[in-house]
């Protein structure tokens, strides 16, 4: 079968534009139709499937780029941790040979749509992690009202709020001490950062629920900051609403077949260990 590619790389990471023009010539030489951009500069295009080669961070920011147009990808690793990208440099082109030969699995996972008011326009974001409601003024707490479907949930007072998606269950929300949630599942993670109370801890709610927060800071000039993976970054006034829904395309990785959810764990987190 013939396929039609990306390739996405960091161009901060050593030897990260080598690894993708020599994969770029090995697809090539495989009749693949192929495109290569350095990730700061890369516009979404419609293909068969997408290699990030770079980090999480790469990783993130390429699926956000292709989400719209439902393009599958996969992650290289040239990171430090390389939870999301969980194929190493050694064993790519292994990796692309059996995919050639055997065509290649898709793990489908939530994505969280994040609406909000930003310098009087209406944006809508989407998050493969996390989306962090917080203040501005480092280490200031702040008041996080909480609906879900019309009904209000507890007040919280606390450094920030975070929601997650099950991806994003092993990163922030897991530093904040939120659950780890298996990948495929279709809820919501929502995470207190530093509550100020013995009894608010996370909470797992549906995918289907309708979410919004509105922060309140007292401190300095009671501006909010709205995080989306940890890379985009906007303020907004205290007390404006910030929504959240399911995103209407699911995230679609390749599945590396050789390794397991619980073996990323493992290597990656320790986990059990």
């Amino acid at each position: 079968m013939k396929y039609s590619a990306g390739i996405v790389y960091n161009k901060s990471k050593a030897d990260a534009k080598k690894l993708a023009f020599r994969v770029a010539t090995w697809l090539k030489q495989n009749k693949c139709r192929v495109f290569v951009s350095d990730s700061m500069v890369v516009r979404p295009k419609k293909v068969d499937f997408i290699l990030s080669i770079g980090g999480d961070g790469t990783m993130l920011k390429v699926i956000r780029t292709f989400a719209p147009l439902s393009v599958p990808v996969k992650g290289i690793n040239l990171g430090s941790m390389g939870f999301l990208t969980d194929a190493d440099t050694d064993e790519v082109l292994d990796f692309l040979k059996n995919m050639f030969y055997s065509g290649f699995k898709i793990e489908k996972r939530i994505l969280l749509s994040v609406e909000f008011e930003y310098k009087d326009k209406k944006l809508k974001l989407i998050a493969v992690n996390d989306c962090v409601v917080r203040s501005l003024s480092g280490g200031k707490l702040i008041t996080v009202d909480v609906n879900m479907d019309k009904d209000f949930m507890p007040e919280y007072k606390c450094d920030g709020m975070i929601i997650a998606t099950p991806t994003g269950s092993t990163a922030y929300s897991l530093a904040a001490s939120g659950p780890i949630v298996y990948p495929n599942l279709p809820v919501f993670i929502l995470t207190p950062i530093s509550p100020h109370t013995l009894t608010q801890r996370p909470m797992i709610v549906s995918d289907k629920s309708s979410i919004s927060f509105v922060a309140k800071n007292k401190y300095g000039n009671g501006k909010i900051m709205v995080s989306i993976d940890g890379q985009e970054n906007y303020t907004i006034s205290g007390g404006a609403k910030v929504k959240f829904s399911l995103y209407k395309k699911p995230l679609k990785l390749i599945k590396n077949c050789s390794k397991s959810y619980f073996e990323t764990l493992r290597t990656k987190l320790y986990w059990s260990v």
